[in-house]
């Protein structure tokens, strides 16, 4: 089952520690970040392997969708209708790569709980 407040906290741990080891790490940092994130929401469940993975994928998923509605909401606001063509085509690519995403925070979270030691 779904814990929701742990998927909501893995949401935004995965925006932030993305863009924060991004930064700091590039590519390569940013999809460390997310992995961390993944681990947190693992770590925090408190289920089995497969429920810290199932929750940490639900916040790759979410936190990707998120993203690109509001890469299209305000690449239209502040840049007209080439801003909404360039978020559109960026927000493609970021659900195509939520896959990647999912897989890395599914396998965080399952890293997560096996440290809780609750699976």
């Amino acid at each position: 089952m779904a814990d929701w407040g742990a998927v909501i906290i893995g949401f935004i741990l995965s925006i932030v520690l993305g863009a924060v080891f991004g930064v700091i790490g590039g590519p390569i940092g940013g999809f460390i970040g997310i992995f961390l994130a993944g681990v947190i929401v693992g770590y925090m469940v408190n289920e089995d392997v497969m429920n810290g993975a199932v929750n940490g994928a639900l916040a790759g998923a979410f936190g990707a969708i998120v993203l690109g509605v509001l890469l299209l909401i305000f690449g239209t606001i502040f840049l007209g209708l080439i801003g909404f063509a360039v978020a559109a085509f960026t927000s493609l690519l970021l659900l195509l790569g939520v896959i990647g995403v999912v897989i890395l925070m599914a396998i965080g979270g399952a890293i997560g709980s096996m440290i809780k030691g609750e699976g």
